[in-house]
C-alpha cells in the first residue's frame, strides 16, 4: 500500500493543498556568523634618496724628473786623428742636445661610478587569526501532553 503524503480529505493534485500546509507549518531561519578577513594598506615611512659632494683628500705618488747635462770626454780614435790632420784647418762645428723635464699635470675628471636604488622589496608571513563566531542551533521541544 503506498504511503499519502496529504492531509486527509485533500487530494494530493490539489494546488492549494502546499498553501495549507505553509499555513499550518512552523519555520526559523538559522544563522551563523562567517570570518572576513581583509587586508589593509597602510604608509609605514618613506626613504628619499640624496646626494652630495664630500672633499676627501688624496695622497698618490708619481715620479717626476728632469735631464740634466753631463760633460762626458773621451780620446781622440787614431783614425779621427789622422782625419783631422789631413783637412789641416780646425774644423769649426756645433751639435746640440735638447733637455726635457717631466712634470706632473693634475686634472680631476669625472667619471660615472655606480647607480644607486631605492626599491620596495614585500616581505610576507602568515599571521593566524583567532576569534570566536556565533552560530545559531536548532533544538525541537516536544509536548508530551498530547491528548
Amino acid at each position: 500500500m503506498a504511503v499519502q503524503n496529504s492531509v486527509p480529505g485533500q487530494d494530493p493534485r490539489d494546488s492549494h493543498r502546499e498553501e495549507m500546509l505553509d499555513d499550518q507549518a512552523a519555520s526559523v531561519v538559522r544563522h551563523e556568523e562567517r570570518l572576513v578577513i581583509n587586508r589593509q594598506q597602510e604608509e609605514t615611512g618613506k626613504l628619499r634618496l640624496r646626494k652630495y659632494v664630500i672633499e676627501e683628500p688624496v695622497r698618490q705618488e708619481v715620479t717626476v724628473g728632469h735631464d740634466e747635462p753631463d760633460v762626458v770626454r773621451t780620446p781622440i780614435t787614431e783614425e779621427e786623428r789622422q782625419s783631422f790632420l789631413d783637412g789641416r784647418e780646425l774644423p769649426l762645428g756645433e751639435d746640440e742636445l735638447i733637455l726635457y723635464r717631466t712634470e706632473a699635470v693634475v686634472q680631476t675628471v669625472r667619471v660615472p661610478y655606480q647607480r644607486v636604488r631605492l626599491v620596495a622589496q614585500r616581505t610576507e608571513r602568515t599571521e593566524v587569526i583567532e576569534d570566536t563566531l556565533r552560530k545559531e542551533r536548532i533544538d525541537i521541544e516536544t509536548d508530551d501532553r498530547r491528548a
